[in-house]
């Protein structure tokens, strides 16, 4: 057909991290006020947020964690639950 212009596929570079048979995770890392990581690729993923490429603090996404219970001075909340 004339006049349609088909784009070049895109180019994807293999990871480095593959290439060399490390530990790693595509994911991004959810890091919680506790200390804790979750993973957005993988709920079992267990390796620590430096072994993902991005890493961000799990307020980005509105976990309730952090938030102080009412009424409880300085207690923090036990859930890492995404709200709604």
């Amino acid at each position: 057909m004339q006049g349609i212009l088909v784009p070049a596929p895109a180019r994807i570079e293999a990871c480095t991290d593959c290439e060399h048979d490390l530990e790693h995770c595509h994911g991004t890392a959810i890091t919680h006020f506790d200390g804790t990581d979750d993973c957005t690729d993988d709920p079992g993923c267990r390796l620590a947020a430096e072994q993902h490429p991005f890493t961000i603090s799990c307020s980005e996404v509105q976990c309730d964690c952090g938030i102080p219970l009412p009424g409880a001075g300085l207690a923090w909340g036990a859930g890492h639950g995404i709200s709604a």
